[in-house]
């Protein structure tokens, strides 16, 4: 576990709220991984001045062909045969081109599962070290508590901006946000099995947001901690909002038969969800969000008249 320090953001609107993402389960290199989807978040956060990001983890499939999980059917249509030589290269490669143009607003990668397997296998250990490294952003390791705090200051220009702690306007009305990031753990396919993940890791870590990932599912739970004041006369509440982050990979791809269709697994949403902090408000909120996908019965769209 790290200790992970703390992340100054500045800010000038009372009413602006700030947005966290954490992209985590990207899976690059499986098949089934919805690229699309993945460069419309990552150009959302680039172009939302409002929008900072940590990654959970499991950026590539990292999978190899000693791995008793290999399947080269899955494997993306851009990975050639001599690149099974050095897959772990190819991967990391990959995925620190398509970070790079958001690494200015990164506030921190962590390990998963599939970069730590990879890494120990493969005696390739510290992929997403060197991930961070080349990106210039924090390590976080596996797990991570971070604060975020946030400092108001109405003559600050370009705002919200991340900045070090030495360009933070001193004297200033602060808020600081503690985070708790893991990857994640466990292979619950129940909507009550998820939930008693996030619930677990609420109890067990005292911080205001937590993120996880790894069970590949959108899942946010809210809950009020009661504690007393320093003087212990009176009663106060402390929110906390857990965040199971979402994936990039498919359950079920069309003309591809992953390891989640093979074990009949739920299908999930895809894409990550994100919290918005309101610092001058004091507020935290999450929100899964549904979308009907393009072709769904819901649309009228007549099919095109073939020509007589």
């Amino acid at each position: 576990m790290h200790a992970g320090g703390r992340r100054y953001i500045v800010y000038s609107d009372p009413e602006m709220s700030v947005r966290i993402w954490n992209l985590a389960d990207l899976h690059m290199g499986n098949a089934g991984v919805v690229e699309g989807k993945l460069d419309s978040d990552i150009q959302t956060i680039r172009d939302d001045r409002r929008s900072f990001w940590f990654g959970g983890g499991d950026y590539a499939d990292f999978i190899g062909i000693g791995d008793k999980r290999f399947d080269p059917t899955v494997l993306a249509e851009w990975i050639d045969a001599k690149d099974l030589g050095a897959l772990g290269l190819v991967l990391s490669r990959r995925v620190a081109d398509r970070l790079n143009p958001i690494k200015s607003k990164c506030l921190g990668l962590l390990d998963g599962n599939h970069e730590h397997a990879y890494g120990l296998h493969m005696q390739q250990q510290g992929i997403t070290q060197r991930l961070a490294d080349e990106l210039g952003v924090r390590y976080l390791g596996y797990s991570a508590f971070v604060d975020l705090v946030f400092v108001y200051s109405p003559r600050s220009r370009n705002c919200p901006q991340l900045v070090s702690e030495s360009a933070c306007p001193r004297g200033k009305k602060r808020l600081s946000v503690r985070m708790f990031l893991h990857h994640g753990a466990g292979y619950a396919q129940t909507p009550g099995g998820k939930l008693n993940k996030v619930v677990g890791a609420m109890d067990f870590f005292d911080a205001d947001v937590i993120f996880l990932a790894h069970i590949h599912d959108q899942i946010v739970k809210s809950q009020v901690r009661l504690h007393a004041d320093q003087w212990c006369r009176k009663i106060l509440e402390r929110g906390q909002i857990g965040v199971i982050t979402g994936s990039y990979l498919s359950t079920y791809a069309e003309g591809q038969t992953g390891y989640g269709e093979m074990k009949l697994w739920r299908p999930v949403p895809l894409g990550a969800v994100y919290v918005d902090i309101t610092p001058y408000r004091r507020e935290v909120a999450a929100t899964v969000k549904g979308v009907l996908s393009a072709g769904s019965e819901s649309e009228t769209t007549e099919p095109d008249q073939q020509a007589s």
